[in-house]
């Protein structure tokens, strides 16, 4: 389900994961400090399309769409695309404090304008349906998404509520992913083999790295490094002897701190953006796991 937790760490930093599956569904979100999945295999690349007979919006930072108070002068809420709009996280400005899950939908108003984004230059803005079941919970009977007309029509990454918050908001490239930007040198390789040991002592194998993320979670100008790694394993074909996620905070490697590790060996670790929930220094992570 989505859930958030604080990285121990001098910036703190949010997981915020997809969608629950239909039994984790039942209580709603719970910050119990771990990551989900995140409805299996990445179904939103790609270019956005206009809606029939409508020119697509384009929208540069600071346009007359996304003006307006983002946190901590408002409250926000950002939305990962299921069909519908499923809430991850949010900042409530009346509480000052960061939600999750369920315990956002509250704060949408049907009719109310939410920003659908593709993550490059296409973006639009759309009223706020009923509540919804989001498609990875087709069957499970719980309405914990927000329905958004025509959000099939486009390959939409994300949502936020206000459409001021997409200025908080900031996409991970598609580029850090696989070819160059996951070459990384033997010693690198070893450091994160040490680390992984950390977790399961007689691990071996070949360390493979699925993404490179770059970002600056603390406004130090130092970027910080997301490896997501993993083992094939040997003996069982689509499946990993180890998969997780790890931060090297600055970029030091000699310092790994294990973010998420893998429960079903199936699925890898990818960061999609960063976000400033409450406003404060320290950016959230949006950490997803894919099947892969």
């Amino acid at each position: 389900m989505p859930t958030l937790r604080h990285l121990s760490m001098f910036a703190a930093a949010l997981v915020l994961s997809g969608c629950p599956n239909k039994d984790d569904a039942a209580d709603g979100a719970k910050d119990d400090g771990k990551a989900a999945k995140d409805g299996g295999k990445d179904k939103d690349d790609g270019k956005a399309s206009s809606d029939e007979g409508e020119a697509s919006l384009v929208v540069a930072e600071g346009d007359d769409n996304t003006e307006g108070p983002i946190p901590p002068e408002a409250s926000m809420v950002l939305f990962s695309i299921e069909g519908a709009l499923m809430p991850l996280a949010c900042f409530d400005k009346a509480s000052g404090t960061i939600k999750a899950g369920k315990a956002c939908l509250g704060l949408v108003k049907e009719g109310e304008s939410v920003r659908l984004d593709a993550g490059f230059s296409n973006a639009r803005n759309k009223p706020a349906g009923g509540r919804v079941e989001p498609t990875c919970l087709d069957g499970a009977g719980k309405e914990v998404a927000i329905a958004i007309e025509g959000i099939s029509e486009a390959n939409y990454k994300f949502a936020t509520w206000p459409p001021a918050g997409v200025r908080a908001v900031k996409i991970v490239e598609d580029d850090t992913l696989g070819g160059s930007a996951t070459t990384v040198d033997d010693e690198t390789l070893g450091k994160l083999l040490a680390a992984m040991q950390k977790s399961r002592a007689s691990l071996k194998g070949d360390v493979k790295v699925h993404q490179v993320a770059k970002v600056d979670l603390d406004g130090n100008k130092k970027k910080d490094v997301f490896y997501s790694a993993f083992i094939r394993d040997p003996k069982v074909l689509e499946q990993y002897a180890w998969s997780g996620i790890f931060l090297a905070r600055d970029g030091n490697v000699d310092d790994l701190l294990l973010v998420e590790k893998s429960k079903s060996r199936k699925d890898v670790f990818e960061v999609r953006a960063t976000v400033n929930l409450d406003g404060k220094g320290d950016k959230e992570a949006w950490i997803r796991l894919v099947w892969a």
